[in-house]
């Protein structure tokens, strides 16, 4: 038999979940910002994270 198959092993999973509630104004902010600066969701709250932590 061969070996398994599938996606290798990350070094570093992610495993965690963040679940935030927003108001509906606020979400479609969020998405809108994120669609204007061509960034995912999560990509634009990292870039958020990495601005607040440079200052």
């Amino acid at each position: 038999m061969s070996p398994t198959q599938g996606r290798p092993r990350s070094d570093n999973p992610k495993s965690e979940r963040l679940y935030i509630r927003v108001t509906p104004a606020e979400k479609a902010e969020i998405q809108a910002a994120a669609k204007k600066s061509g960034f995912t969701l999560l990509e634009l709250i990292r870039k958020g994270i990495e601005a607040i932590n440079k200052k």
